[in-house]
């Protein structure tokens, strides 16, 4: 009987084990880029994909602010990212911690097991969501090639759907 009263108050006061369960953010903007976004903008050789979290978002790879969806942000400092969700795919056994590449177009893709390789690569951010603002949640996809980076800012809502997306890219231009 004091097992299931303390057990009780326990729960009461807010003092219990709860998990929080978030969808798999990075595979789900790596197959809406694999099914819409490559067809709608082509590459001319195979793009470089990998499939652990370690190498598809790598510390280089900063979530940018996502100005092109039409809402004008002061800076990326108003972004942070989803701290439950990074630490939980940082772990060996979490089901986000590797993409799923079962459904993935080989004549589209090459698959990577490190971080290094030619161009084009494909790195995908963590999820971010603004601090003092809504439930959304934004990540950005980075087709890096030798000299042109293009992003995909992809807006998701708290379920895991993703209601909008826009491109933008920069260009090196050397001279000598």
């Amino acid at each position: 009987m004091k097992k299931i009263i303390l057990l009780i108050f326990l729960l009461n006061c807010g003092i219990g084990i709860s998990q929080t369960e978030f969808p798999f953010y990075e595979q789900i903007a790596f197959d809406f880029y694999q099914s819409t976004l490559i067809d709608s903008f082509p590459t001319k050789k195979k793009v470089k994909v990998y499939p652990y979290a370690l190498d598809f978002q790598p510390d280089y790879f900063v979530f940018n602010n996502p100005s092109c969806l039409g809402i004008k942000w002061r800076s990326n400092e108003q972004f942070e990212p989803l701290k439950d969700y990074v630490e939980s795919q940082m772990n060996i056994d979490s089901d986000r911690f590797e993409l799923d590449f079962s459904k993935l177009d080989k004549k589209k893709f090459k698959v990577k097991k490190r971080g290094k390789g030619s161009y084009p690569r494909l790195h995908i951010t963590a999820p971010n969501k603004e601090i003092d603002g809504t439930e959304r949640i934004f990540v950005n996809i980075h087709e890096t090639h030798e000299y042109l980076w293009i992003s995909y800012h992809l807006e998701f809502n708290e379920n895991g759907e993703i209601i909008n997306w826009c491109r933008n890219y920069a260009e090196v231009i050397r001279t000598y």
